[in-house]
């Protein structure tokens, strides 16, 4: 795939112009930009679906790519395991041949071309050894792993689709794209919608994958994880770099210092002639003008070092700090909760003081939210209680913005939670949050998910709580969005509590996690990385003492092993004699068993489980080699 000085645009509006590009086999690329800066539009340049307007974009003609959109095209009356199975139609073919076969061998006189049930059964013989060349028995295995890899519980695989949340269906996709047999995958935005645990499984499986993808993503800990070359796209420019999401940070940081200096240092040195300059001409001598005059030809001549993006305005947020000086925020006492006969989490205790700094973690369906909701006051508990301060003022970011009004204006809707303060500094408060001139009238209906979660932090910013609750608060926000709320929570000098499946989010912003999971719940002494590590000690420990365990197993095995030979050494066992009669008996078993097979291989439900009829098909082969060898036993016997 190769970019050749391509542009796009649209209607007059400029995308990019004048890239060059390459993605080679096996590369590992991460694709950074703010919103609207094209990195889409790149996806739908490579896959063909749009056409550049200048340049090239050279596709190799039997390059199979696979694209993971944001909003997946999927049919609503699939389900999970029928959509996904349509990424390999050779298997669905061969599928559908040998279920034809099952019915006729059970029925051969309905075969219209003929075939003796001997022909029939080495056509499907032949059928299922392709299908298994092709992974067949595994593939529906496959899809239930990387399904369940990535949260979709299995009682959900034979669903239909438009019976699941959009969040499922995105995992679908996901899975679909996955499982494609390409050459080059195209992830936008994968990590959306997945917890920790998928996300973290998303990254072991991408490690293993043997072609090239490349990755839009918000999420820099899995960026760092599963690439190794960064492409920038920025102000209609794209720019590959070497190295993880980190490293990248890094060198373009170091970069811009480097350009930032070199650029005052240019501005400078102008400044200095424009003033040697001034200085002649003032003088009015025919000289002196002369000399003027000539070194204002070679300025103008000098190349300019343009202002670097760095020296650009970069937002700031900063949270009004709380009122209240109170030490005791809010204490959670054995804490549960469920909905019906389904538990969610018990036995929750947590004692939140001032600055306390705690993170809440864990896989979807496990109670996060349920448990914010219930620490302000939303939902009650079913066990326990949560004594909050009396003057503690909390505010809460919820996860689907239920606080906004569709109808109200931005200005309105900020407006309602400071009633104090005047237009204009509403208006220059929206203005940090990239809402400028006009776009505050806009209704809060026909903003985005980006854009609507602005709207919801500008509101908690003013609200000067002593207790943020937030969930999920980094959804829909580009890095840049990102890494400016995380300086301002960093200053924030009250107590925070935020759930996220943003690891880099929750390594820069808190100090204790609150880990629920569908085992029960515990409090971790530290941000996310340490308690990765800690997990990952544990882990290992546990399989030494399984290794140590399994040696032991061996060596008793081995010891066992070796009184049986002695025992064999010095009481042999008399070989065995077999009469016609006997040999008869194991002939009649062998074919009554080879009969069962031949129904059950004809019966189409035996092709629901791929490892049932592979196992099937394993024992009909073996017992037709057993059976041959009876009959030349029998002949021996008999002669």
């Amino acid at each position: 795939m190769q970019f050749e000085k391509a542009g796009k645009h649209f209607g007059g509006v400029e995308v990019f112009s004048n890239v060059t590009w390459q993605i080679d086999s096996g590369q590992r690329i991460g694709m950074v930009g703010d919103n609207g800066a094209g990195k889409t539009t790149l996806f739908r340049l490579i896959t063909g679906e749009y056409s550049a307007d200048e340049g090239r974009v050279t596709r190799h003609s039997d390059a199979r790519i696979a694209l993971l959109d944001q909003i997946p095209d999927l049919r609503e009356d699939d389900t999970a395991v029928s959509a996904i199975a349509g990424s390999r139609p050779e298997i669905a073919q061969l599928e559908r041949e040998i279920e034809q076969l099952s019915h006729l061998i059970s029925e051969p006189d309905a075969d219209v071309e003929g075939r003796s049930v001997d022909q029939l059964l080495e056509r499907h013989s032949r059928l299922l050894e392709r299908y298994d060349h092709l992974g067949g028995y595994e593939f529906e295995a496959r899809v239930g792993r990387i399904l369940a890899g990535l949260g979709l519980p299995a009682d959900h695989h034979h669903i239909p689709l438009g019976q699941l949340s959009g969040g499922q269906r995105r995992r679908v996709a996901l899975a679909k794209a996955l499982l494609d047999d390409v050459d080059l995958l195209l992830l936008d935005e994968p990590t959306n919608h997945l917890d920790i645990a998928a996300i973290e499984w998303l990254q072991e499986f991408l490690r293993t994958w043997r072609g090239a993808y490349v990755a839009i993503s918000h999420d820099r800990a899995f960026l760092d994880a599963v690439c190794d070359r960064i492409v920038e796209v920025e102000d209609g420019d794209v720019r590959e770099w070497t190295g993880t999401y980190s490293e990248y940070s890094q060198l373009k940081e170091r970069e811009l210092e480097v350009q930032a200096r070199a650029y005052e240092q240019q501005q400078k040195e102008i400044r200095r002639q424009e003033e040697w300059i001034r200085w002649r001409m003032n003088q009015g001598t025919e000289k002196a003008v002369r000399m003027a005059k000539s070194r204002a030809r070679l300025l103008a001549k000098v190349e300019r070092i343009e202002r670097p993006s760095l020296q650009r305005p970069r937002p700031t947020l900063r949270f009004a700090q709380p009122r209240s000086g109170s030490q005791d925020v809010a204490i959670v006492e054995d804490l549960g909760m469920g909905f019906g006969e389904r538990r969610l989490f018990s036995g929750l205790n947590l004692v939140l003081n001032r600055q306390n700094r705690v993170g809440v973690v864990g896989p979807n369906g496990t109670g996060k939210t349920t448990f914010l909701r219930i620490l302000v006051g939303e939902m009650q508990p079913k066990e326990g209680r949560v004594r909050r301060g009396v003057s503690v003022r909390v505010g809460y970011y919820a996860q689907e913005r239920e606080d906004l009004e569709p109808s109200l204006s931005i200005l309105e809707q900020v407006g309602r939670g400071r009633p104090d303060l005047k237009m204009e500094e509403l208006r220059t408060f929206l203005g940090r949050f990239l809402f400028t001139g006009e776009m505050v009238h806009l209704p809060i209906e026909v903003l985005s998910g980006g854009e609507r979660s602005r709207v919801a932090l500008a509101m908690l910013i003013l609200s000067r709580p002593d207790l943020l609750v937030l969930d999920e608060p980094t959804n829909h926000l580009d890095i840049l969005s990102r890494e400016v709320f995380e300086d301002a929570l960093i200053d924030y000098q009250g107590t925070l509590i935020v759930s996220s499946h943003d690891r880099y989010f929750l390594d820069r912003t808190v100090e204790r996690l609150v880990v629920m999971e569908h085992e029960g719940v515990s409090v971790f002494p530290g941000n996310y990385s340490a308690w990765v590590a800690a997990r990952r000690e544990q882990e290992e420990a546990r399989r030494a003492a399984e290794e140590v365990d399994e040696a032991t197993r061996r060596a008793e095995g081995r010891e066992r092993q070796r009184r049986e030979r002695q025992d064999k050494k010095h009481n042999p066992p008399t070989a065995p004699r077999f009469d016609i009669a006997e040999i008869e008996e194991r002939i009649i078993e062998v074919e009554g068993r080879l009969a069962e097979l031949t129904d059950m291989l004809a019966a189409p439900s035996t092709y629901q489980s791929g490892e049932r009829a592979r196992d099937l098909t394993n024992e009909y082969n073996a017992l037709m080699d057993r059976l041959d060898k009876l009959y030349e036993e029998y002949e021996s016997a008999g002669s």
